[in-house]
């Protein structure tokens, strides 16, 4: 069920271009005369969770469009990436055709990428998690079509740079989401789960962010950071939008079945000796 005010009050015109910066003029140009009726409204009529939700939902699809388009074209893949991100997120016709609308804009050459990504960053303030998701988000579209070009991977480093990520946090996010798209395909392989049940491979210590070297202790550890980080509840109670909180919920889920194959494998490996 879409309970959700931040997207009542973005209808009702309560965003305001002023309030919202090149985020509000992105929306509005997205919703059109029904939200120009209200433009003297401001962000401040929203409270700080709604004005982070609001932020992550435009700036999600219109850097989504950029990131398609950095390689010279949109793919097929692409696009169904942004329709699944909508389907996971429960949208209705409306929200839908203003995502839309948002990605199309995302892909103008016009588009100004640092000045959407600052703003968004000012709604998030120091919350680095809701970053952290953003930028996955971002990643995971760029790996739509099977890889990611250079210049998709340049705007993805830029990306989590303006965000406030360092070369080592974004190749951590980065490895993560590769990580995910090889433990895919390994469960979908003939074997299926039963295959990787007691087999952790590099794959899963790099979802973890981690060697495999790593102690015990250490994996443990990287393990409780990581789910922290993309803990559904956490991350809504700090603005995701509650239509997000199924891709959160997949990401955990990822996180505890890569730490449960490298625990088991150690276990196995342990009782063997």
């Amino acid at each position: 069920m879409l309970a959700v005010a931040w997207w009542g009050k973005i209808i009702g015109g309560a965003i305001g271009l002023v309030g919202f910066g090149p985020l509000g003029a992105l929306v509005g140009v997205a919703i059109g005369s029904g939200f120009d009726k209200a433009i003297k409204n401001s962000a401040e009529e929203m409270n700080p969770t709604e004005r982070t939700q609001t932020a992550f939902f435009i700036a999600t699809f219109s850097v989504m469009g950029y990131v398609a388009k950095a390689d010279g074209r949109v793919s097929s893949e692409e696009i169904s990436y942004a329709k699944h991100v909508m389907r996971h997120m429960s949208l209705n016709p409306e929200q839908r055709k203003t995502a839309i609308d948002l990605f199309n804009q995302g892909k103008e050459l016009d588009f100004d990428l640092t000045g959407v990504l600052e703003n968004f960053s000012k709604f998030c303030k120091r919350n680095r998690n809701i970053k952290r998701m953003f930028v996955s988000v971002q990643i995971e579209g760029a790996f739509a079509d099977g890889h990611v070009q250079h210049d998709e991977y340049d705007t993805l480093q830029f990306i989590a740079e303006v965000l406030g990520f360092n070369q080592v946090e974004f190749t951590e996010l980065f490895e993560a989401v590769a990580s995910e798209r090889v433990g895919a395909s390994h469960q979908d392989s003939s074997s299926g789960a039963t295959q990787r049940k007691f087999t952790a491979t590099s794959d899963d210590y790099k979802m973890l962010g981690i060697s495999k070297e790593a102690s015990d202790v250490d994996v443990k550890r990287a393990y409780r950071r990581k789910i922290s980080q993309f803990h559904p509840d956490k991350l809504v109670s700090k603005g995701l939008p509650d239509e997000m909180i199924d891709m959160a919920t997949e990401k955990s889920k990822q996180i505890r079945a890569a730490y449960e194959r490298i625990r088991d494998a150690r276990k196995q490996a342990d009782s063997v000796h």
